[in-house]
C-alpha cells in the first residue's frame, strides 16, 4: 500500500504519478536522477554523438522537460544564487495558471 491510497477523489491520480516516478526511476546507464526533499529529476544527454548535443532535464512528478544547450548551460554556470532565486518561486510557474499566458 502506498502513502498515497486513502488520501481522496484523485487517489487514482496520485498512485499513477507515483507509479510513473517509480518506473523512471529504474536504472538507466544514459540517465541520471537527481533529488532532494522538494524534487526528482533526470538528467540525460541528448544526441550525445550530434555536433549540438543537450542536456535533457525531465521534472518526473510532472512530466515537464526542458533542453538546455552549451551556451544555456556555461549561463547557469556563471551564474550567481540570487540569479536563479526567481526560478524557485513555484508561484511564477508550477502553480501559475497555464491560461494567465
Amino acid at each position: 500500500m502506498s502513502s498515497f491510497e486513502g488520501t481522496g477523489p484523485n487517489d487514482s491520480d496520485a498512485e499513477m504519478r507515483l507509479e510513473s516516478i517509480r518506473a523512471a526511476l529504474q536504472p538507466d546507464p544514459d540517465r541520471m536522477i537527481v533529488r532532494n526533499e522538494f524534487a526528482v529529476v533526470a538528467v540525460t544527454v541528448r544526441d550525445a554523438g550530434s555536433a549540438r548535443p543537450r542536456l535533457l532535464i525531465e521534472d518526473l512528478r510532472t512530466r515537464q522537460t526542458v533542453e538546455l544547450d552549451a551556451l544555456e548551460l556555461e549561463s547557469l554556470a556563471w551564474a550567481q544564487h540570487k540569479d536563479l532565486s526567481p526560478l524557485l518561486d513555484p508561484s511564477r510557474t508550477r502553480w501559475a495558471n497555464s491560461s494567465d499566458e
